[in-house]
C-alpha cells in the first residue's frame, strides 16, 4: 500500500471533485435515458450506441466514482481486497465498452454519410443491437481472463487516488499484454480516424446551399443534413473521450515505459480527467444536439 502524501488541501479537493463527478455523471446520463424513452424520434439506431455509453458511464459512476470519493476522503481504501478487484474490473469493461461503442459509432455515421447505398446492409436495429451486446460480452471475458487467468490485480494508490493494475505474471506475459492493449487501442483510433475522416471530406461538399435540399434525401444514395449534424456531435463525444482520457498516456509512458518519477500532485491529475468523461457527453449533447437539448428542458421543466 502506497504512503498517502497528499495534503489536507489536496485531499479535501479530490474528495469534492469525485463526488461532484459522480452526481454530475448519474444526473447526466440519466437525463438523457428519459430522453430516449420518452422522445421516439431519438430512438435511432445511432443513438443505441450513445445508450450504450451511457450505461457504461452509469456503471462507473455507480461503483467506481464514489468509492473512489470515499477512498480519497478516508486515505485509505476501506472496501477490502475483492472490492479492490471488483472495481479493477469494472473500469476495465468500462473502458472497452467506452472505446468499442465509438468505433462503432464512426463506422455507422461513416456508411450513413459517405457510403449511404450500403448502410442498410451493414445497419439495421437488430444488427446494432448484437453488435452492443457482442461488445459487452467480450470485454467482460477479457477483463476476467486478466483478472483470474493472468492473475491481474489491482491495489489502491491513495497519490493518484485509483485502483493501480499489477501483473503477477512474468515478465513475458506481461509485454505481451502491454503489445495487446497497444494494437487495441492503435486500432481503435485508426478506425475513428479513418470513419471521420470520410465524413469530413463529405461534411466539407455540403455547403450552406446544398444541405437545405438534402433534407428529403432517401436511403436510396443521399444522405440528409440532420445526419451531417449528428455527425458533429459525435464527433464532439470522441473528442472529449480523447481528452479526458489523454492525461493517462503520458504518466504511463514515463512510468511505466522509461522508469521516471512522477511528483505526487500530477498523480491524481488522471484520474480526476477520466471521471470527466463519465459525465462530458450529456453535456455536448445538451449544448450541440437541439432535439435532446428540447427534452432536456422539457423533463428539467416536468413539461411533457
Amino acid at each position: 500500500m502506497e504512503e498517502d502524501t497528499r495534503s489536507l488541501t489536496i485531499v479535501v479537493t479530490h474528495t469534492v471533485f469525485c463526488s461532484l463527478s459522480t452526481l454530475l455523471a448519474l444526473a447526466g446520463n440519466l437525463l438523457v435515458f428519459l430522453a430516449l424513452y420518452r422522445n421516439r424520434r431519438l430512438r435511432t439506431i445511432t443513438n443505441l450506441y450513445v445508450m450504450s455509453l451511457a450505461v457504461a458511464d452509469v456503471i462507473a459512476a455507480t461503483f467506481l466514482s464514489p468509492f473512489r470519493a470515499i477512498a480519497s476522503g478516508s486515505r485509505r481504501w476501506p472496501f477490502g481486497y475483492n472490492f479492490a478487484q471488483f472495481s479493477g474490473f469494472i473500469r476495465l469493461v468500462w473502458v472497452g465498452v467506452s472505446v468499442c461503442s465509438h468505433v462503432l459509432t464512426a463506422v455507422n455515421r461513416y456508411f450513413c454519410v459517405v457510403k449511404p447505398q450500403r448502410y442498410s446492409i451493414f445497419f439495421s436495429r437488430k444488427k446494432a443491437i448484437l453488435s452492443i451486446i457482442l461488445v459487452w460480452l467480450v470485454m467482460c471475458v477479457i477483463s476476467l481472463t486478466g483478472a483470474l487467468g493472468l492473475q491481474f490485480i489491482y491495489l489502491w494508490n491513495p497519490n493518484s487516488i485509483s485502483l493501480n493494475g499489477i501483473l503477477k505474471s512474468d515478465k513475458k506475459i506481461g509485454k505481451t499484454v502491454n503489445i495487446v492493449f497497444l494494437c487495441f487501442g492503435s486500432l481503435s483510433i485508426s478506425m475513428v480516424v479513418y470513419g471521420y475522416g470520410g465524413v469530413y471530406r463529405v461534411i466539407l461538399q455540403h455547403n450552406n446551399a446544398v444541405a437545405p435540399s438534402l433534407q428529403g434525401a432517401s436511403n436510396s444514395g443521399a444522405v440528409s443534413a440532420q445526419e451531417i449534424k449528428s455527425c458533429r456531435v459525435l464527433f464532439a463525444t470522441v473528442f472529449g473521450f480523447c481528452t479526458t482520457w489523454f492525461p493517462w498516456i503520458p504518466l504511463i509512458i514515463l512510468e511505466r515505459g522509461f522508469n521516471i518519477s512522477i511528483p505526487s500532485v500530477a498523480l491524481s491529475i488522471p484520474a480526476l480527467s477520466t471521471s470527466i468523461s463519465t459525465w462530458i457527453n450529456p453535456v455536448i449533447y445538451g449544448v450541440m444536439n437541439r432535439a435532446m437539448r428540447k427534452e432536456f428542458q422539457n423533463i428539467l421543466l416536468c413539461r411533457n
